[in-house]
């Protein structure tokens, strides 16, 4: 195929970025459900002790914890007459996807949906990363002591680490480095930095 230009390509990329947007905001209940439902999976078969129940609501994924709050103690639900829930905003990790598929579609290659079907597939098992460890963080900052009575649990400073890193850098980096790994041979990266150096190469060369 033609090496696509860098002109084209980001002229492609802004026209194509509001509507994978637009898109992404219309269907992300649809976007949110696998990965929700292979997370609460995970968590419940971790934390059975902890988590009774995840559901999705809209694009918020609902932990129903086991147990409930009473008089500032964490109690087993049914001795605390409540039951405390968590509520996680699914949309903070899957906006790598819309922008995985702007840089995706500007980009003419071969087999484009199948390329893109994969790569949508490793982002969707990095946000069920993301929400496992979204949870963690939720479950530890609201239940306190209670959450590390529960054995084979990482200790605090990994969970806020891995929290940090899930939620601020792969959404954003994520779809940049996969679409990167599918246009290394299309010929944009030598446009970007292999004829600029050969052209200040030839200019500080004694011959040139």
């Amino acid at each position: 195929m033609k090496p696509p230009t860098v002109r084209r390509f980001f002229g492609f990329v802004v026209l194509l970025l509001p509507t994978a947007f637009i898109i992404w905001h219309a269907l992300g209940s649809v976007l949110a459900a696998p990965v929700v439902w292979v997370a609460g999976e995970l968590l419940q078969w971790w934390l059975p002790e902890l988590i009774s129940e995840v559901t999705l609501d809209g694009t918020r994924m609902i932990i129903a914890a086991s147990v409930g709050e009473l008089n500032g103690a964490i109690l087993p639900a049914a001795e605390a007459g409540n039951q405390l829930a968590f509520q996680l905003d699914t949309r903070t990790l899957t906006y790598s996807i819309p922008f995985y598929a702007a840089l995706h579609f500007a980009t003419p290659m071969e087999s484009t949906l199948e390329r893109f079907a994969r790569g949508l597939l490793i982002l969707w098992l990095l946000v069920i990363v993301g929400l496992v460890c979204t949870a963690l963080k939720d479950l530890m900052l609201g239940l306190g002591d209670t959450f590390f009575e529960v054995q084979g649990l990482p200790p605090a400073a990994a969970i806020a680490l891995t929290y940090q890193f899930s939620v601020l850098m792969v959404p954003p980096v994520a779809p940049v480095l996969l679409w990167a790994f599918e246009a290394r041979n299309l010929g944009l990266f030598p446009q970007l930095i292999d004829k600029p150096a050969a052209r200040q190469a030839q200019s500080e060369s004694p011959d040139g």
